[in-house]
């Protein structure tokens, strides 16, 4: 559902007239209801720890977070620092973690994998947004883990 409230800008015609003005209709205001609806069919695998997918019915305000990670500390101090980043960047545009509706992790390892679900569970807490972890070689080559997100505000 949306309303949009329109009105009208005055705009100078330049030239010969200076203080002559012609009325342009424009969009003021654009009113949307934001809907975030989880979705686990029962034909679609199901994992406990995050949703098969999320379903975002406006465009904004959304917040797409880059790669958080760190080089210093073993993987679980450097997923905590960059959760602790990724709340950080939340927190300045007006956000939770429960605004999250989208995670994408990078480990560098498989033996990481389990370390990664458990920080993930705790700084989540039963939010489960969509979720997708790869195993990769990362940029820089004592980061072991890298987490991006995207937001939308409920």
């Amino acid at each position: 559902m949306k309303n949009v409230k329109c009105g009208f800008k005055n705009v100078s015609t330049g030239g010969d007239q200076p203080n002559m003005a012609r009325r342009r209709p424009f969009v003021c205001k654009q009113e949307r209801v934001v809907a975030v609806r989880k979705l686990d069919p029962e034909g679609a695998r199901r994992f406990a720890h995050f949703s098969q997918a999320v379903l975002v019915e406006v465009p904004g305000p959304t917040l797409y977070v880059a790669g958080q990670g760190d080089v210093t500390g073993d993987f679980e101090i450097q997923a905590r620092k960059a959760w602790t980043q990724i709340e950080v960047l939340l927190n300045e545009a007006g956000m939770t973690l429960t605004d999250v509706v989208k995670v994408t992790g990078y480990v560098v390892d498989r033996n990481y994998v389990s370390t990664y679900r458990a920080v993930f569970l705790e700084v989540m807490g039963e939010v489960r947004p969509a979720s997708t972890l790869v195993i990769c070689d990362l940029v820089h080559p004592a980061m072991l883990v890298e987490i991006e997100i995207v937001a939308t505000k409920n």
